[in-house]
């Protein structure tokens, strides 16, 4: 009869066998913000599913990749995804396993690019719900239906949704969004999946936004107003120091004379900055200005009588933009010119390395000893 130590070493050596010849398996689970809230998905109901799975059909666990609050439009801003991918380069698993296609994707073209990377590598892809894997041809065939059937889901909803904010825009609602100078207040309301929120006014916020627009129409410029503003202590919605963009964009809305404004640019999560929209929808606001549409007018023809083209920040010919540090407060030095009139008056423009928090936020913000005009030492005479 074997002794009780040596039956114990064999049950022990016979366990390690059994895991180095078990496959490894890994899980993948998300949930947008919109699903968690509207269709009641879980993360941890999902993992908890195909942990179950795992145990029933023998494999170990490598690792839970979990992504939560993530849409599935595409999958750079989707951290534990693009872990899960750079562990697969690894072959730290064999099988990748999901509780629905549309976790990993709703976009086919970014589904069919995952999982032949995976199968590159030698690693399965299932689905939990769908009863599918990518290990057979008949399992292939099925994943590309469903990516298809995914991407058409996921543009059916963001046409839903399109449609449904401009809707509201045209109805002079508020689509949601921080913006200074007003607060965002849920409505409550019965039967409906998405919240709705309309725009109060901020008192103190308010005066900051006042203060803007009557220094802009009494001569100021951009930069002016930004450094009066953060001298005398006020801070944008995200508690920041005012910048030249920042006061700009404060100007160029109209929601701040009781206008709504919508879809100014088109495709934005695709073409950002590109194919602005010339016709944009701007109605009535069922919200309350904290301008007068009198000011709101003045502004607007200030700034269509001074635009023009900007004077270039900087070029290829300084390399040290952005690299070489202001010594006072950190920031990344920037290019800046003046224009000085010779004797014989003649214009020669010269070129000065300065602080960029300087040049956007004005002298509020660096507190170093500058030259006239804020300039360090010129690069050329």
């Amino acid at each position: 009869m074997m002794p009780n130590h040596a039956r114990q070493l064999n049950d022990q050596l016979d366990q390690f066998s059994r895991i180095g010849t078990q496959k490894r398996a890994a899980i993948y689970a998300r949930v947008s913000t919109l699903e968690q809230a509207e269709e009641g998905y879980s993360i941890d109901e999902q993992v908890r599913v195909l942990r179950e799975m795992c145990e029933r059909e023998g494999y170990v666990v490598h690792k839970e990749y979990v992504d939560r609050g993530k849409s599935g439009k595409n999958i750079k801003g989707r951290p534990a995804l693009q872990q899960l991918l750079h562990d697969a380069k690894s072959k730290d698993f064999e099988l990748v396993l999901v509780w629905k296609v549309n976790r990993f994707s709703r976009k086919t073209k970014d589904l069919l690019n995952i999982v032949e990377e995976l199968e590159g590598k030698n690693i399965v892809f299932r689905s939990y719900t769908e009863n599918y894997e990518t290990a057979t041809p008949a399992g292939k065939m099925q994943f590309r239906m469903l990516a298809v059937i995914a991407e058409f889901e996921r543009d059916n909803i963001a046409q839903n949704v399109k449609m449904g904010m401009l809707a509201r825009a045209k109805e002079g609602s508020w689509n949601g969004g921080q913006v200074l100078g007003y607060d965002v207040v849920s409505v409550p309301g019965e039967n409906r999946k998405r919240k709705l929120s309309t725009l109060v006014i901020n008192p103190t916020e308010a005066q900051t936004v006042r203060k803007v627009f009557d220094l802009y129409v009494e001569g100021n410029g951009y930069k002016s107003i930004a450094n009066k503003l953060n001298n005398e202590g006020h801070r944008t919605k995200k508690n920041k120091d005012f910048s030249i963009n920042g006061v700009k964009t404060i100007l160029s809305n109209p929601l701040y004379a009781g206008f709504i404004r919508y879809n100014v640019r088109r495709d934005w999560n695709e073409k950002r900055r590109n194919n602005i929209n010339p016709h944009p929808v701007i109605e009535k606001g069922q919200h309350e200005a904290i301008i007068s549409e009198e000011t709101w007018e003045k502004a607007k023809n200030i700034m269509a009588s001074r635009s023009g083209k900007p004077n270039r920040i900087h070029d290829g010919e300084f390399p040290l933009t952005g690299i070489m540090k202001c010594p006072a407060c950190g920031a990344g030095m920037v290019i800046g010119r003046t224009t000085n009139t010779l004797k014989d008056g003649t214009k020669k423009v010269l070129e000065y390395y300065v602080c960029g928090a300087w040049k956007n936020k004005g002298s509020a913000v660096c507190r170093l000893e500058w030259s006239k005009n804020g300039l360090c030492r010129p690069l050329c005479a």
